[in-house]
């Protein structure tokens, strides 16, 4: 339950008291501290309050009948650990106000959504904790998750926002992917051939210029779209690839039809990947079994449920269909059927025959 400021102002003393190990407080003696710094009115107020912060926040506190006084009976125990301060969720609160007004609600949502992965995640800190006091799990790890590589250039995140919100130009230099391979397969000849003639020296990545609108985050890989006044055409960076990143003086130019193209282009795109495409209605069938999956974990925020029986689940999703799009729709197997777009059909088709020919 949410906790007022005064009452937060009340656990916070308890808590400082309690924890001064091996020092125990009676009732009474907490009682008239807690009165004179936070002005609680009675002894039955002080139970309460320590009865919410054994059920609302786990606090192990117990009474020493001998010593006549409380204590935690996990000496590690804090709980200001685990809380927020009413001020820091009054400024949680101001900035995500500040990102709607600014930044769109969808933004503002994010921040939300993050604060409550926060929040689970202590929780299951908290109940695997928990478990070292004993009990049939104790001596054996309960949690697996999966392991997340990160990194890939995240610091230049904060500049390219800091870019797009001052409307400037960034330079950087680029590695394409095809570069990434080509010059892995380089470090394997020479390897191979540790020889002056095999050794072939490494070129600098090209230097570019854009003008950045907006960054994207997908599958825990950060990218930064922008305008690319060479071409005359909106581009896709990814960041993991990206070095020397620096902030120009230079102001941003975006014609508007750009501008306006990807502001919009995300709303109706899976994954990163550009389509040239229009954007379609993409009627997918899916068993009954993927169909709970899909209802519970939905493909893009467009989609809807256009039927669902003990035969099959059908969605229909509005994208413009692109790369990541068939790859994801590929990973379904056998568990979907795509009815429409008839050019998606025939794409999901044909792939499948492409890898089904490297088995024959």
């Amino acid at each position: 339950m949410p906790i007022t400021r005064s009452a937060f102002q009340r656990y916070r003393l308890i808590d400082e008291i309690i924890s001064r190990y091996p020092r125990r407080y009676s009732k009474q003696r907490l009682f008239e501290v807690c009165q004179d710094k936070c002005g609680i009115r009675s002894i039955s107020s002080l139970e309460k309050d320590i009865q919410r912060m054994r059920e609302d926040h786990d606090a192990p506190i117990e009474y020493d009948k001998r010593a006549n006084g409380y204590y935690y009976s996990n000496p590690q125990f804090r709980l200001l650990n685990l809380m927020l301060a009413p001020e820091d969720m009054e400024a949680l609160d101001y900035a995500r106000e500040v990102l709607a007004a600014t930044q769109g609600a969808t933004v503002a949502d994010e921040l939300t959504n993050a604060l409550q992965k926060v929040r689970q995640s202590l929780d299951i800190i908290h109940e695997v904790r928990s478990d070292d006091r004993g009990g049939p799990a104790a001596s054996r790890r309960i949690v697996y998750v999966e392991e997340k590589i990160l990194g890939g250039n995240r610091q230049f995140v904060p500049i390219l926002i800091r870019a797009v919100n001052q409307s400037r130009q960034v330079a950087f230099r680029y590695l394409k992917y095809e570069d990434v391979v080509q010059a892995t397969n380089k470090k394997t000849i020479r390897k191979a051939k540790i020889t002056s003639a095999s050794v072939i020296p490494a070129e600098r990545p090209k230097l570019r210029i854009l003008h950045p609108i907006l960054l994207r985050e997908v599958a825990d890989s950060w990218y930064v779209i922008g305008y690319d006044a060479v071409s005359g055409r909106e581009k896709t960076f990814a960041l993991d690839r990206m070095s020397e990143l620096e902030l120009l003086d230079d102001p941003c130019d975006v014609p508007p039809t750009i501008l306006a193209n990807v502001s919009e282009l995300f709303e109706h795109i899976y994954g990163i990947t550009d389509s040239h495409g229009p954007v379609e209605d993409i009627v997918l069938s899916f068993s009954p079994l993927f169909g709970q999956y899909v209802k519970a974990k939905p493909i893009h925020q467009t989609q809807e449920v256009l039927s669902d029986t003990e035969t099959e689940c059908v969605v229909r999703l509005r994208l413009a269909p692109n790369r990541d799009l068939l790859m994801h729709l590929r990973s379904y197997g056998e568990h979907l059927t795509v009815l429409e777009p008839a050019s998606l059909v025939q794409e999901i088709k044909a792939s499948l025959e492409a890898t089904l020919a490297r088995y024959m």
